[in-house]
């Protein structure tokens, strides 16, 4: 039914005693379910990711990489840094002191320039997506060795750890 004859269709039944009875829509279940082990900040943070995921149609392989990186290296929370003082004016969940290291990804300032992209959740999920996707074999890599190809960090292992509850939030976002 077009808009407006909905909205004829409403202002006669509102002239008259009938009441309507709107039928429930259903949106995709991604938009609706909460991602499983988050407060609302990380899942709005997550969300974020998810779409920039989306947006690159790197599907479940990158949703699983992206997420058990921020995950690892934040816990999904934007850090600021006191080593990057222009990291402190941006909107932040609490500050971080590695090095250079700043945002959900927890990217060197040395190396991406870019610190508003940097403390921005879905611009800095950009970043690590394309460092990922310059990587060979990104598509079926077991995730945290995929993780630590694109983070190099000095602690490989702890991918690992988060790889589960990724898996289960990227499961809730419908991957």
């Amino acid at each position: 039914m077009k808009f407006s004859g909905l909205f004829a269709l409403i202002a006669a039944l509102a002239a008259s005693s009938t009441t309507l009875a709107i039928p429930a829509v259903e949106f995709e279940r991604a938009e609706l379910a909460d991602l499983p082990g988050l407060n609302p900040t990380q899942e709005a943070h997550a969300r974020a990711i998810i779409g920039a995921n989306n947006q690159g149609n790197y599907g479940r392989q990158g949703c699983l990489a992206a997420i058990t990186t921020g995950l690892t290296e934040s816990k999904l929370r934007i850090l600021a840094n006191p080593k990057v003082p222009a990291s402190l004016k941006y909107k932040h969940d609490a500050t971080g002191t590695d090095h250079d290291s700043i945002g959900i990804f927890q990217q060197r300032a040395s190396i991406y320039k870019n610190i508003a992209c940097d403390m921005d959740a879905a611009c800095s999920a950009g970043q690590f997506f394309k460092e990922m996707k310059a990587i060979s074999g990104w598509q079926t890599m077991d995730v945290p060795t995929l993780c630590q190809k694109v983070q190099r960090s000095a602690f490989p292992a702890r991918y690992r750890e988060y790889l589960a509850s990724a898996t289960a939030i990227c499961q809730a976002a419908g991957f």
